[in-house]
C-alpha cells in the first residue's frame, strides 16, 4: 500500500487558504457537483452502490429507512443518465438486476471517503461503540487506494502539502508538519 500524508496545521496560526485557480471558470465547480450529488438520498444510494457490489434495488432501500420505491427509482435513473451508475440484468437470472459505479461513478469514491473521514473523525462517539475517533487506513487498511481514487497519487507525491502564505499577503507563513504513514 501506498504512503498516506497528513498535514497538521498550527492552530494558533492563520486560516490556510487556496490561491486562485490557474484556469478560469465560468461556474462554481462544488456548486455544479452539488447539482448531481447534492440531491436528497443521492449520497447514501451512491454510498449502498459503491460499498456494496451489485447492489439490487432492495438492499437500498433497506439500508435507507424512509427512501421511498419511487424516490429511489427517480434517483436511480438521474444517476444513470448522469452515467454515474449503471443497471445490470445478469444473463443467468436477469430477475435480480443490480446496480454499479460507471468509469465515470468511480470518481465518486474520493468524495464519500472525505465524508467518511470526516464521519470517523468527528462523530466517532455515534460511529463507533468505543467513540474512538479513527482514520480511514485504520477502518480500510487495503482499500485507501480505491476509496481515494486519483486523489491517492497525489497524497503520495512529495509536493508541499499546502502553499505557504507569504507575508506579503498580509499573513505570517504557514508551518506544516507532514507526517507519512507507510
Amino acid at each position: 500500500m501506498g504512503r498516506a500524508m497528513t498535514a497538521r496545521i498550527d492552530p494558533a496560526g492563520p486560516t490556510p487558504y487556496p490561491g486562485p485557480p490557474s484556469v478560469a471558470w465560468e461556474s462554481c465547480p462544488i456548486e455544479a457537483s452539488l447539482g448531481s450529488l447534492g440531491r436528497r438520498w443521492t449520497l447514501p444510494i451512491l454510498r449502498d452502490i459503491a460499498f456494496f457490489p451489485k447492489a439490487s434495488f432492495a438492499l437500498v432501500l433497506k439500508r435507507n429507512p424512509g427512501l421511498g420505491p419511487r424516490t429511489l427509482s427517480l434517483r436511480l435513473g438521474q444517476l444513470a443518465r448522469e452515467g454515474l451508475v449503471r443497471k445490470t440484468l445478469p444473463e443467468a437470472d436477469p430477475r435480480h438486476p443490480y446496480y454499479e459505479l460507471t468509469p465515470k461513478g468511480l470518481d465518486v469514491w474520493p468524495v464519500l471517503s472525505a465524508l467518511f473521514q470526516f464521519g470517523i473523525q468527528n462523530h466517532s462517539d455515534r460511529v463507533f461503540a468505543d467513540g474512538v475517533p479513527r482514520n480511514l487506513e485504520d477502518v480500510y487498511p487495503h482499500d485507501v487506494e480505491l476509496m481515494l481514487g486519483h486523489l491517492a497519487e497525489f497524497a503520495r507525491s512529495t509536493a508541499p502539502v499546502a502553499p505557504a502564505i507569504s507575508e506579503g499577503a498580509g499573513a505570517t507563513a504557514l508551518t506544516k508538519a507532514r507526517t507519512v504513514r507507510r
